[in-house]
C-alpha cells in the first residue's frame, strides 16, 4: 500500500495530464451559418402576368433570385421606346428568393428587374449585381364608356358618352358597329378636355348590332376600344298576333308563352327587336307568316304579353 503522500502526488498528475489533452484537442468542427446575402446573385428570373395593360391596370412581375435568396432588394424598372431607364417599384425578395413587384405604367415600352450592387441605388441605370431579361409592355389608352342596349328610330340622333384616359385632348374617337365579321365606322370625333367625348350617329336605315368606341394609336400608346352596348335603329312595320297551339315551321309548337315571331323570309333564329309603346323585347324568327293583310309580322303569345300589343298595329321593329 503507498504512503498518503505518494497517492497524493499520482493523483494530481493525473489531474494536470488530463487538463493539457484536453487544452491540446482541436476544437470540434462547427457548420458554417448560412446568410442571404453570401455569394453574389447570378441570374434574375422574370415572368410577367400580363404583357398588355389597360391604362391604369398594374403590371405584375414575378420571378426568383434563386434558392437561400431571401431578404435582397429588388427593383422594377421600366423605359419608354426612346427614353432612359425609370424605377417603377422596388421590393425585397421573400423565401426561397422569389420576389412579386407591382406597379402602373404610364405608356407602352419595357421593363427588366435588377438586384442593385451592395450600397447602390440602381436607379436609371446605376450598376446592379445581377439583371434579369427585358420584357416588352403594351399600354392601351383606357376608354370608359357605359355599354347597354341604345334604340333610336330611324332618322333620330344618337349619343355615346364617355372618356378616354389618359385624359389627353384632340385625341381621334371614333364610334363603329359591328356588320358581319368586321366593324364598320359610323361616327367619329375628338376628345375634349379632361379625355371626355360625345360621339353622335344619325341612322337613316333600320339595323341592329353591337356597337363599340375606339382610340386611334400613339408611339406612347396603343389603340384603346371598349364595347358600347348594343344599337338597334328601329323602322315602323304592321304586325299581328296569333295564338298557341300549332306546329312551327321552325320547329315544335307555338306554347302559351313562346317568344318568337314569324316572318315570311327571315331565316330562323334571326334575332328581331321590337318595341311598342314604350316596351321592348329582342325574340328569335320561329315561324313563317303572315300571309294577309300587308302585315309583316305575326307575334307570339309572350311577345303579345310583354309588349302589351292586341289585334293589329303599327310596332318598331330592328334586325
Amino acid at each position: 500500500m503507498l504512503p498518503d503522500g505518494a497517492l497524493r502526488a499520482m493523483m494530481a498528475l493525473g489531474v494536470l495530464t488530463t487538463t493539457l489533452l484536453l487544452l491540446a484537442a482541436p476544437a470540434p468542427a462547427s457548420a458554417p451559418t448560412p446568410t442571404a446575402t453570401s455569394g453574389p446573385v447570378t441570374s434574375v428570373g422574370l415572368t410577367l402576368a400580363d404583357r398588355s395593360l389597360r391604362y391604369g391596370q398594374r403590371v405584375v412581375a414575378r420571378g426568383t433570385l434563386g434558392a437561400r435568396r431571401a431578404g435582397l432588394p429588388v427593383v422594377l424598372e421600366h423605359r419608354a421606346r426612346a427614353g432612359a431607364w425609370r424605377v417603377v417599384a422596388r421590393g425585397t425578395s421573400g423565401r426561397r428568393g422569389a420576389f412579386r413587384l407591382l406597379a402602373r405604367l404610364p405608356r407602352s415600352g419595357l421593363v427588366r428587374v435588377l438586384v442593385p450592387t451592395a450600397g447602390g441605388a440602381a436607379a436609371g441605370g446605376a450598376p446592379a449585381s445581377a439583371v434579369s431579361r427585358v420584357r416588352g409592355v403594351r399600354v392601351f389608352a383606357a376608354v370608359d364608356v357605359r355599354a347597354r342596349e341604345r334604340t333610336v328610330r330611324a332618322g333620330r340622333t344618337i349619343r355615346v358618352r364617355g372618356r378616354v384616359r389618359p385624359g389627353t385632348a384632340g385625341r381621334l374617337v371614333v364610334l363603329e358597329r359591328r356588320s358581319g365579321r368586321s366593324w364598320t365606322r359610323v361616327a367619329r370625333t375628338r376628345t375634349g378636355g379632361g379625355g371626355a367625348f360625345t360621339l353622335r350617329f344619325r341612322a337613316r336605315t333600320s339595323f341592329s348590332a353591337p356597337v363599340r368606341v375606339r382610340t386611334a394609336g400613339t408611339p406612347a400608346l396603343a389603340a384603346g376600344r371598349a364595347r358600347a352596348g348594343r344599337l338597334s335603329v328601329l323602322r315602323p312595320s304592321l304586325a299581328s298576333w296569333y295564338g298557341e297551339g300549332q306546329r312551327l315551321a321552325c320547329g315544335g309548337s307555338l306554347t302559351p308563352g313562346m317568344m318568337g315571331v314569324a316572318h315570311k323570309t327571315l331565316p330562323c333564329g334571326t334575332m328581331v327587336t321590337i318595341r311598342h309603346r314604350g316596351r321592348q323585347v329582342r325574340v328569335p324568327v320561329v315561324d313563317r307568316g303572315p300571309y294577309v293583310g300587308g302585315r309583316e309580322w305575326d307575334l307570339g303569345p309572350g311577345v303579345r304579353a310583354a309588349l302589351g300589343f292586341d289585334g293589329v298595329g303599327t310596332v318598331w321593329v330592328a334586325h
